[in-house]
């Protein structure tokens, strides 16, 4: 059995499509997790992977991933993600071409899957997509008619998750003077280092990309850099995670100087049994896809049911703060970890509905 085959083999959900784009020789992965009322949603990642192997290891992750999040949510769509394998890099014309074929992809799956950004794509990527994928693509530009970027719902969500977890671990959930290292400066990263810094939160980033580095400097904006291998040579109240999944690891975990990780990147954890050893070292771990729920909770509520974007921001901190504060007094009461007890949660809420 080759290790495509064994990767599947562990996945337990309902179907995979898989594309080899013969123009750019691209892998195209759909994978459906679940569907709920006949459908699915989950955002589409696109990037350059080591090989077909982890990129296929990736949307398999990712799409369960999604349906735990929208279970805890109480949400009515089935999880799934799809990712665009670049074997070699797309000039602008060529990638525009790929993402029109994507689409054409998604509408003949007929709805069974609903598509939105990911990594490596943007809410401009969901325009181009639509207009052979219609109507089955969230987060549209607000221009183009869609909710635009799921950046400013998930760093709320986040937000409410390091409040909640302050509050578990301090006593309270005040931020002023909480230490808090936010590990990539994207648009959830700066989303959320507003947020934070309207709570006088003691705020240090880190991030690779030199050109946000200098934005951020030239901005004069109120967080200190850490450099990358730095990261680990100071104590935080909160270390919160916002760029790749899979950082989380026991060599990691144990020269992170932290009482609590809150943050939006998915799958953090490179092993599932990394959260016995975060909770071994006595580090309250939010579960990613309780706190990073926001991105889809939002975009989905305000474009399939009509939210206004304060009502779902105000949904979407209460749903979190709620969801999480269960998952802190399960983990206590049960003596596990908290992502054990997360996963306890997410299936007592799956509804029948739901066809793996």
């Amino acid at each position: 059995m080759n290790n495509c085959n064994l990767i599947k083999k562990n996945w337990n959900g309902k179907n995979l499509i898989t594309v080899i784009d013969q123009q750019t020789d691209s892998h195209i992965l759909i994978a459906i997790h679940t569907t709920q009322n006949g459908r699915s949603a989950g955002g589409l990642r696109m990037k350059r992977y080591d090989s077909r192997e982890a990129a296929l290891s990736d949307v398999l992750n990712l799409s369960a991933a999604m349906t735990q999040k929208f279970a805890i949510a109480n949400m009515k769509w089935g999880g799934a993600k799809s990712v665009i394998y670049l074997t070699r890099d797309l000039d602008e014309n060529e990638r525009k071409q790929l993402l029109i074929r994507f689409g054409l992809i998604l509408k003949n799956l007929q709805g069974r899957y609903y598509v939105g950004p990911d990594v490596g794509t943007s809410s401009e990527d969901m325009n181009i997509i639509y207009e052979t994928g219609k109507p089955y693509v969230f987060s549209r530009t607000i221009e183009a008619g869609g909710a635009g970027s799921s950046s400013i719902p998930t760093a709320y969500g986040v937000f409410a998750g390091i409040k909640t977890t302050c509050k578990f671990i301090f006593g309270t959930d005040q931020l002023k003077g909480r230490s808090i290292l936010i590990q990539g400066l994207g648009s959830v990263g700066q989303c959320l280092q507003n947020l934070l810094e309207q709570e006088n939160a003691i705020i240090y980033y880190t991030e690779t990309n030199q050109e946000i580095i200098d934005q951020v400097s030239s901005k004069g904006i109120n967080a200190h850099f850490i450099h990358p291998e730095k990261i680990y040579d100071r104590e935080y109240d909160i270390f919160s995670p916002c760029a790749h999944g899979g950082i989380l690891n026991k060599n990691s975990i144990q020269q992170l100087k932290c009482k609590g990780i809150v943050g939006a990147a998915n799958n953090q954890l490179h092993i599932e049994e990394d959260a016995d050893f975060l909770k071994l070292r006595g580090i309250l771990y939010a579960p990613d896809y309780v706190v990073n729920l926001g991105g889809a909770m939002g975009i989905t509520s305000i474009e399939a049911e009509g939210f206004t974007e304060i009502e779902i921001i105000e949904k979407i901190q209460s749903t979190i703060m709620e969801t999480l504060e269960e998952v802190y007094i399960t983990a206590n009461a049960d003596d596990t970890n908290t992502v054990k007890a997360a996963l306890k949660i997410a299936q007592k809420r799956l509804k029948y509905t739901i066809d793996f």
